[in-house]
């Protein structure tokens, strides 16, 4: 059986081309937490050389206490990140996933075909998080009814 749950009110933020060393991350979680700011979803890329881009989710309540702490980073760092508020996280949770080849290409194929922006995905054994733009997520329900 798949569940599908919705869960408004999420922002993101995104460090692209930062060094691959984990010392950037560290910094900027560190700092997030003492901010009292609870993080959701984090995503990296593989490494292109000695770079990455990182990013994560988190609410969008916590934007103004966010954005305080980037104002603090950005001078020390050389890093301005892209922030984006009033998103979506989706979630896919489903045993089929643990025994069967293909779901992820299902869920993604359904996703383009309505040709929605998926801003940061997140998995894990059974489940796919993803964080979408709000002006997507009802194209992005309706196609994964298919599931």
């Amino acid at each position: 059986m798949t569940e599908i749950n919705t869960f408004d009110g999420y922002s993101a933020v995104t460090f692209s081309d930062i060094p691959a060393n984990i010392g950037f991350e560290t910094a900027v979680l560190k700092a997030v937490a003492q901010a009292g700011i609870n993080i959701d979803m984090i995503s990296q890329t593989p490494p292109r050389s000695d770079r990455v881009s990182f990013g994560f989710s988190f609410s969008d309540d916590d934007i103004p206490n966010l954005l305080k702490i980037m104002g603090k980073i950005t001078p020390e760092s050389g890093v301005t990140p892209f922030v984006t508020s009033g998103n979506v996280k989706i979630r896919i949770l489903s045993d089929e996933m643990c025994d069967q080849a293909g779901f992820a290409a299902k869920v993604f194929g359904l996703i383009d075909s309505v040709s929605a922006e998926v801003l940061m995905i997140s998995t894990g054994n059974d489940e796919i998080c993803m964080l979408v733009p709000e002006s997507c997520c009802e194209d992005i329900q309706q196609a994964l009814n298919e599931l």
